[in-house]
Parts: structure tokens; sequence; C-alpha cells
């Protein structure tokens, strides 16, 4: 569902479903499919504060605090009009039963400590952190002419070390690291991770049945030392082009991953 938002370059999107929504731009960087894959890796169980790092509009955040009635959120993004449109979307109707648990914050993620802590970001403040870092290196890939969209999409060969090293700081001991990445540059996001997580679960995303892979799910427990495990791929498109169960069932915010894999194990 689209409809007209205050102001001509702006719309509101019902997003999970519809159980939440969005106040976006029309044009450059929206809130898509790695973030409705991304909020599922949390469960709906979840107690605690979540730290959403580069925010946006504020998908992961709102979804993951409406799918967990006992979580807390902070989004982070670094571009200060896009966290006005993600504080303008609590103020919707639509949004009243998750507004005193979500907050917006402008900071740049990978700033040093102080920076980040007087923005509000103290270290060992996070239960959980998920992240969509940019995962397209410049000069490697074309870049949006769109320079939100190429904020979002692009940074250097040091980008996915600095955004996990600041995931590592936030987190309490033993707190889980929620992260979605290209599946064809998943190297780099298991070389940031080394001797800051353990306990690393991928999980496959594929368009269809038989295609390659690509995006990647990782989830990861700072300071853990458990062995990684790779989990049963998830397939988002049936034959005709309509959405597997599974997906439809992330998608419309029914579930997340930790109850489709339940579910997966009791058919077995």
């Amino acid at each position: 569902m689209t409809e007209e938002a205050e102001g001509p370059a702006t719309s509101v999107d019902g997003f999970l479903g519809n159980r939440i929504q969005l106040v976006q731009p029309k044009r450059g960087h929206r809130s898509g499919l790695d973030a409705v894959l991304l909020q599922a890796l949390i469960p709906g169980g979840a107690a605690g504060h979540l730290v959403d790092l580069g925010t946006a509009t504020g998908a992961v955040a709102m979804a993951a605090a409406v799918r967990a009635s006992d979580l807390t959120a902070t989004g982070v993004e670094i571009d200060a009009q896009i966290v006005e449109l993600a504080e303008r979307s609590l103020k919707l109707p639509a949004n009243r039963s998750i507004a005193e648990r979500v907050r917006f914050l402008q900071a740049d993620v990978t700033s040093a400590r102080p920076a980040r802590e007087a923005a509000g970001l103290a270290d060992g403040c996070a239960d959980w952190v998920t992240m969509n870092p940019p995962f397209d290196v410049s000069g490697r890939v074309q870049t949006s002419p769109d320079a939100a969209r190429r904020q979002a999409h692009v940074g250097d060969g040091d980008t996915i070390a600095r955004w996990v090293r600041t995931a590592a700081g936030l987190l309490k001991p033993r707190g889980r690291l929620a992260m979605v990445n290209r599946a064809d540059a998943l190297g780099p996001v298991l070389d940031a991770l080394k001797g800051r997580f353990g306990a690393i679960v991928l999980l496959p995303v594929h368009p269809h049945s038989g295609e390659p892979a690509t995006r990647i799910l990782i989830s990861a427990v700072r300071d853990a030392n458990a062995p990684l495990t790779i989990r049963p791929g998830l397939v988002l498109h049936r034959p005709d082009g309509g959405s597997t169960e599974e997906a439809a069932a992330i998608l419309d915010g029914v579930a997340g991953f930790e109850t489709l894999q339940k579910q997966s194990t009791a058919a077995d």
C-alpha cells in the first residue's frame, strides 16, 4: 500500500504485511526485501535493547519492535533528513503500539567511541545489533547517481570491518549480531567477525529453487567459541513467480526464521 504523505517527495508505505507504516522518500534509498529478511532474524520472543545500524527509514528497528513486544530499539542513521522521516513514521497512528519503544539517532556508525557516546550510543548498551552495511566497494561497481542510495550501498574495502567493530563495541557480552550481505561478498564479513564473534550461523537466500543464493543472512554471538553452522537456505519464489509459503510468512510478519526452523524440525 502506498499513500501520499505530507510533501510531494515522500510516501507512506505499508511494511511487514502493513503491521507498520513508513514515511519514505519516493525516490532514492527505500526499505525493501533486505530489511524484511534482516528483521526476521530477530526472534518474536526477543527482549532487551536492539540497535539497528544504518537504519534508513527505520524498517528493521520498527519491525523488530512490533514482532517482539518486550524489545526496545534504537535506529542509527547518518542522514539527518532520513532520520526526520523515521521520526515522522513513529507519529503515524498505525505505529502507535511501538512509538514509546523505538527511537532514532543521527550518528556515523563508523565513528570512534567518544563520538558514538556523545551521540547517545554507549558501549555495551545493546543485547541485539542488526545491520545492513554498504556491501558494494567503490570502484568495483557502477554506482547510483542518487547520493542517498550510493551512501547506503557503496563503501570501501574496510567498511564491513568498521561496522562489525562498532557492533562488537555496542553489544553486551554474549550479545547477538544479525546482518544481511551479498552472498558473493561473504569473505570480508567472516574476516571481520573473526576474533570478536562466534557461533556464526549462515542462511543463504535463493531467488528460486536451484538458483545460486544472492543474499546471505548472518547471525553471530559476541565472544562465543561455537563453530560456524550453515542452515538450509530460504527460497523466495515458486516457479510461477509467487512467494513460497516460508517467504510469504516472513514478508507478512507472521513468522521469523526461528519459528520457521522450529516448524521445519517438527515436520521432520
